[in-house]
């Protein structure tokens, strides 16, 4: 018996002195936060809880390496998607968490684009604001003092920033995602209050009772990329995020189209610059241009994992932790949709939030509600149309065939 209990504990103080690795957690993720971001969380989580966190954070094509490794059935432990249509595109992969006790923690509104069919589908990771972002230097210089609320105004803008030798806008346009945000918020007030509402247009889209091309609010559409291409340099096609993010950081460029996660890679190039939020133009007219502000990135558990249970109590901890609400703000710099969290200390979020106060609008990303996947077909057609490939009617055509496929799928 002696004997017994000896090699017990001589095999207990050789599991204690061999180390034990500590649980990881798999996640693969995209550009909700920086790297810099989640290797930090991944130390604060480890300190506080003994679990390990490995990011994988994918920066090109996330949705080609995510459906990869699910169908490899090499599961991550938790995964990042949009919200929206990704409920239907991998329901067969998120673990509901319509029961779990930190779910009544997170703000209604960031709820809704992850519930289907009354189940809650993933964790709203933030929540982003996008608009033309501007630089209040380059602006001050130009003389440039109005917030301009329609298409006719950015294009006076874009002629006194001409006129002193800057160029209005760095396009962005060789990102396929680039376009179609530039593109969409145009039509987010008439798709309210002239098809039905979000819910209703993209229903009779993917049953094909409604057309991109019987939607004459498109025209407005063509306006502002036209607009953008015409004052965005001589190759807009060869810019890129990065071109985009140094050309405004050193004021050779008035004005990007991107959201508040550009802000930190602007600082990291000149760290004093001054940045505004402006409207966006949007074919129901100047009253109503406003901001595009979501919750759009999801955090989904794999249901199938290895780790479902440590997963939720990483999540827990997210929406329950003093130090997840210190590092959205300080770290992340992002909108958690965690209630009575505070605003980051970000220009872009903080004069969005002003704006809003003073009555302009918050649109959804509703066109996150596209057929998965869909989001840069129609990316790809629309950079047809800005190279001149396609008219006007072809590029409607286009877009009408790529919806028509991804919707039959």
């Amino acid at each position: 018996m002696k004997k017994a209990l000896l090699a017990v504990a001589l095999a207990a103080l050789i599991a204690i002195g061999a180390g034990a690795a500590p649980l990881t957690l798999h996640l693969l993720v995209y550009g909700a936060a920086t790297a810099e971001a989640y290797a930090d969380l991944t130390a604060k989580y480890l300190a506080e809880t003994g679990v390990n966190l490995d990011f994988n954070l994918v920066t090109n094509d996330q949705q080609t390496v995510l459906r990869a490794a699910l169908n490899s059935g090499n599961y991550p432990d938790l995964f990042m998607t949009s919200a929206y249509a990704d409920n239907v595109g991998y329901k067969d992969y998120w673990y509901d968490l319509t029961n779990e006790d930190f779910v009544k923690l997170l703000n209604p509104a960031a709820l809704s684009g992850v519930t289907l069919d009354g189940k809650i589908t993933g964790y709203p990771f933030s929540v982003q604001a996008y608009s033309f972002i501007y630089n209040k230097k380059v602006f001050r210089d130009a003389g440039i003092t109005d917030q301009p609320k329609t298409i006719a105004d950015y294009e006076t803008l874009a002629k006194k920033l001409q006129a002193k030798g800057i160029q209005p806008f760095a396009t962005g346009y060789k990102e396929w995602w680039v376009l179609p945000q530039t593109a969409w918020g145009v039509l987010a007030p008439t798709i309210q209050d002239t098809y039905g509402g979000y819910a209703a247009f993209v229903d009779k889209m993917n049953k094909g009772t409604l057309k991109f091309s019987q939607v004459k609010e498109m025209a407005s559409l063509f306006d502002l990329l036209d607009l953008v291409k015409k004052y965005g340099g001589p190759k807009p096609l060869e810019s890129d995020f990065n071109d985009q993010i140094s050309q405004i950081a050193s004021g050779k460029a008035g004005m990007i189209h991107q959201g508040d996660w550009a802000e930190p890679q602007i600082l990291k190039i000149t760290p004093n610059a001054e940045l505004g939020q402006l409207l966006t133009p949007v074919a129901a007219g100047a009253a109503k241009a406003g901001i595009m502000m979501d919750s759009n990135i999801t955090l989904r558990v794999a249901k199938d994992g290895k780790n479902v249970k440590a997963s939720l109590a990483f999540l827990r901890w997210l929406a329950t932790s003093a130090t997840s609400k210190t590092w959205y703000t300080k770290q992340a710099q992002a909108m958690s949709a965690i209630k009575g969290t505070q605003t980051p200390p970000t220009m872009i979020d903080v004069e969005s939030l002003a704006l809003l106060g003073k009555g302009a609008p918050a649109y959804p990303w509703y066109y996150q509600r596209f057929p998965t996947g869909l989001e840069q077909a129609l990316g790809v057609v629309l950079q047809g149309y800005v190279t001149g490939q396609t008219n006007r009617q072809q590029t409607l055509d286009a877009l009408d065939s790529a919806y028509a496929k991804a919707a039959a799928q």
